[in-house]
This record gives structure tokens, C-alpha cells and sequence, in this order.
């Protein structure tokens, strides 16, 4: 077998990492709300699923020896990855306020703090798949960072369709916060700005440009 058989199994065996972590997220999105009416017994499949997610990334860095700090989970730069994302961030959260403000729809209340306490949690567990698996895997594929980059984003865009808000939403957001994690892998502040741009974004945009944060089948109900 010669090398360039050696480099199509590697590049099969990456890809199938990037499908198997893919495959529960994929059915929360698109099989779950199709196939289990009850909401609670559908939410219940869920968290199993999500889970199940989280299980297999953990499998796949230990199969490839990835560290915890390679992976992002880690404090020693996090005043690098925070500085770097502190522009985005900032700047995207007011152009949305701007929106909001501009249509009457900002409405930072209750909702909104209630937010605050539980989106950066789920921010930190899709940003673990999304760049402490798909993106490193990604990254051995691609000439180039910035095209792992582009793909990683589109991913997690198609991931938030047909929800045409969050789509775009999700690309721009994927594209910096994985452009930063490549730099500087730091899930934990990654995780808190998506958190807060979530928060910030379904309690500031006019109901007709993004009237409900699901996405999949559960988007047309």
C-alpha cells in the first residue's frame, strides 16, 4: 500500500470522527422533533443524545491523545483569547442592540438574565464539539487554517438551518470564535461570548427577522 493510500485512510478515518460526533447533534436537530411528539420524552431523548455527544468527543480525544489544554479547556490564556474576542464581541453585541433599539425590540429583562446563567454553559458544549473536535480534524485536512475555518462556520451554520437569522448569525460568530480558538484554544471564553451574543440576539431582534431560536423540524413548529 503506498502513501497515497496511507493519506486517503487518514483522511477517511478524520472525516468519520468529524460524521460520528456529527450524527446525535444531527438527530436532536432534524429526528427528534419528527419522530417523538411528547415534548417531554423528546426533550429526555435528547439530553441523552447530547450526552451521547459529548461521550464520543471525549473518546476521540483520547484515541488522538489531545491533551486538555489542545482542546481548549484551560486558564492560562485566557486574558490572550479574551482580549482577542473582546472586539468582536463587543462590536457585534451593538450592531444588534442598534437593530433592536432602531425597531423597538430590545426587551433585556428577566428573560434575558435568565439567560445569561444557562447560555454560556451550552455555548461551552457546542463550541467543545464544534472546535475541540470538528475543527481540529478539520484543521489536518485543509491547506490552510482559514479554510478550516470557513468550513468549521459552515458546519455550525447548517447545523441552525432553516432558521435564515440564526444561519447567519452562526456563521459569523463560527468564523471568529474559531479563527480566535486556533490562536488562541481557550473554550471557556468562547464560550461566554456565545453565550451572551445568544442571549443578546433572542432578546433583541424584531420577532419578523428571528421569531424563535429553533431550529431543524422544531422550527416549523
Amino acid at each position: 500500500m503506498g502513501p497515497g493510500s496511507t493519506d486517503n485512510s487518514r483522511r477517511f478515518t478524520l472525516l468519520a470522527e468529524i460524521a460520528v460526533i456529527l450524527a446525535p447533534v444531527l438527530m436532536i436537530v432534524w429526528g427528534t422533533p419528527l419522530l417523538i411528539e411528547e415534548k417531554r420524552r423528546r426533550d429526555a431523548v435528547d439530553f441523552y443524545l447530547m450526552v451521547a455527544a459529548v461521550l464520543i468527543g471525549l473518546a476521540l480525544n483520547r484515541y488522538r491523545r489531545e491533551s486538555l489544554p489542545e482542546i481548549g479547556l484551560r486558564l492560562d490564556n485566557l486574558q490572550e483569547a479574551g482580549r482577542e474576542l473582546l472586539a468582536f464581541t463587543a462590536t457585534t453585541s451593538a450592531i444588534i442592540l442598534g437593530v433592536g433599539v432602531a425597531f423597538g425590540s430590545v426587551n433585556l429583562g428577566m428573560r434575558f438574565l435568565t439567560q445569561l446563567t444557562v447560555l454560556p454553559f451550552w455555548g461551552l458544549l457546542q463550541q467543545y464539539g464544534l472546535l475541540g473536535v470538528i475543527n481540529r480534524r478539520l484543521r489536518q485536512l485543509c491547506a490552510r487554517e482559514r479554510w478550516s475555518a470557513c468550513i468549521t462556520a459552515a458546519i455550525f451554520s447548517a447545523i441552525h438551518l432553516p432558521n435564515p437569522a440564526l444561519a447567519v448569525a452562526t456563521f459569523i460568530g463560527g468564523f471568529f470564535w474559531t479563527r480566535t480558538f486556533q490562536r488562541h484554544p481557550n473554550l471557556i471564553v468562547i464560550g461566554l461570548s456565545h453565550g451572551f451574543m445568544s442571549a443578546l440576539l433572542s432578546n433583541s431582534l424584531p420577532h419578523a427577522w428571528l421569531p424563535s431560536m429553533r431550529v431543524g423540524w422544531g422550527f416549523f413548529n
